[in-house]
């Protein structure tokens, strides 16, 4: 005879097609994030989970939810019951009365399980998706012949309320992103490692591990600190090992864009010092990822990020969109402060800014589905941002990769082309800072105009406010 019973509605489940069957609705996967984070300390609640059994409407979203519940008491197997989604209350009622199991969690649906409260307990109970309200039944009373023999008056041990998907739903939506950006990670790597001689897969590489970095780097409030350590090392150790590979492709394609342009020869064998220099490059590179495991560890990184480690604290609440947004905003503004009167001569500054520009482009573009339509249009501007600056910073490298040419006997007899090439950049660079001061100056004067244009009319809009109308009226509006 039951003794214990544990009445449980079903998570959140998603909305049917129209093709398809009420009964093969699942647990969104929010629903089912919730549950698993909320049923562990609800079921704490239980004192004996030597005897448990767990009943279960064959509807896939109930069969979900019980199982979550199986998991968590160490129950094996879930008895299915087609009268448990018939909602047959009194067929119901005979099955507890009948029963020889001491302990039963039924996962159904309502109104059925609320019905039952509602009879067991004398009042009238509302169980809200995924709520658990245990009973202590005593033994029923004899039945007459014919009749469903209905338990007597139940006491209520307790009650926990259906948790909140929504709090997990952007945990639910982060960890999808992640697992996704984790993967183009390992194709493009899978690419570029397969032929380091393509310049397309490489630039590839870098940004897929840019992306990846910045959405770790952006997270990094709420996931676990050693994951976080750890990922923020190995994807700094890849782009730091392969940044002169790339500053070695950016020149080269300058070089031949001078050679196109009629600044450098056609017979200029600047091109083909650039390509031994290159090869050379890959040569140490590959054999720098060969010593450290990069590779094993890109892969290790990989399969480690597919299951998110988020910090107690947030898989205890939970992380609303809320949380989010205001860390992006806090490091837009943070970004704004670095812009605004940037220190253009400063090769370290323009780097630090372009970066940072860079990285909520990323997060913007990535993480828009929480982060809100709003937040998520500044990924184009962010872009544009880290474009102009880019174009900065390039122009940058190339004046510097020129000069250093210049004094290794690598280049002896191409040093000529290098000075042409370094002088070319090095004007690139003083036209880039010229055009974003004029442009800057431009701006500001622009606001100061329109700021001096709108101060009547405030005024105007001011005084006209104070002045009472013939319709005025204390009355308050009705909403």
């Amino acid at each position: 005879m039951v003794r214990t019973l544990v009445l449980v509605r079903h998570g959140k489940a998603e909305k049917a097609p129209d093709d398809s069957p009420d009964l093969y609705r699942e647990l969104t996967p929010d629903g089912r994030h919730a549950l698993e984070i909320a049923y562990p300390r609800t079921f704490s609640l239980l004192e004996d989970y030597d005897d448990v059994n767990v009943w279960s409407s064959p509807a896939i979203r109930a069969m979900q939810t019980a199982q979550v519940v199986a998991n968590v008491l160490g129950v094996d197997g879930i008895e299915v019951d087609q009268t448990l989604y018939d909602q047959n209350v009194d067929a119901i009622f005979a099955q507890i009365s009948t029963t020889s199991e001491d302990t039963v969690v039924i996962v159904g649906h309502v109104p059925s399980l609320d019905a039952i409260a509602s009879r067991l307990l004398g009042m009238t109970i509302r169980l809200n998706k995924g709520a658990a309200l245990a009973l202590e039944l005593p033994q029923p009373e004899a039945a007459a012949e014919g009749e469903v023999a209905t338990p007597a008056p139940a006491s209520l041990l307790w009650f926990v309320d259906g948790p909140k998907p929504s709090v997990w739903g952007s945990l639910v939506s982060i960890e999808g992103e992640v697992t996704a950006s984790a993967g183009e990670l390992a194709a493009s790597a899978e690419r570029f490692f397969s032929n380091p001689d393509d310049t397309d897969a490489l630039c590839d590489f870098r940004m897929a591990v840019r992306r990846l970095r910045s959405l770790v780097s952006f997270l990094s409030p709420w996931e676990s600190k050693k994951q976080a350590e750890r990922a923020d090392k190995i994807l700094r150790n890849l782009l730091d090992a392969t940044a002169r590979l790339r500053g070695i492709d950016i020149f080269s394609q300058t070089v031949d864009d001078l050679v196109e342009a009629g600044e450098l020869g056609e017979n200029s064998l600047l091109p083909v010092a650039c390509a031994h220099e290159r090869k050379l490059e890959r040569s140490s590179f590959m054999e720098l990822v060969r010593k450290k495991g990069l590779v094993k560890k890109l892969d290790a990184l990989v399969e480690e990020l597919s299951s998110f480690r988020w910090k107690k604290s947030v898989l205890a609440r939970g992380l609303s969109e809320e949380d989010l947004r205001s860390r992006f905003d806090e490091e837009l503004d943070a970004l704004d402060q670095a812009l605004f009167g940037l220190d253009l001569s400063s090769a370290n500054a323009v780097y630090d800014a372009r970066r940072d520009a860079k990285e909520l482009h990323y997060v913007a573009n990535r993480l828009g589905v929480v982060l809100g339509d709003e937040r998520a249009q500044m990924s184009q501007y962010m872009d544009e941002i880290q474009r102009d600056l880019g174009a900065l910073c390039n122009a940058r490298t190339n004046a510097t990769l020129a000069d250093e040419f210049r004094h290794s006997p690598r280049f002896r007899g191409v040093r000529a082309d290098l000075g042409v090439a370094g002088r070319d950049q090095s004007e690139v660079v003083s036209a880039i800072v010229s055009g974003m001061k004029r442009r800057e100056a431009s701006d500001e004067a622009a606001e100061e105009g329109a700021l001096s244009e709108e101060a009547p009319a405030a005024d105007a809009a001011e005084v006209e406010s104070t002045a009472p109308t013939e319709d005025a009226t204390t009355e308050t509006p009705v909403e």
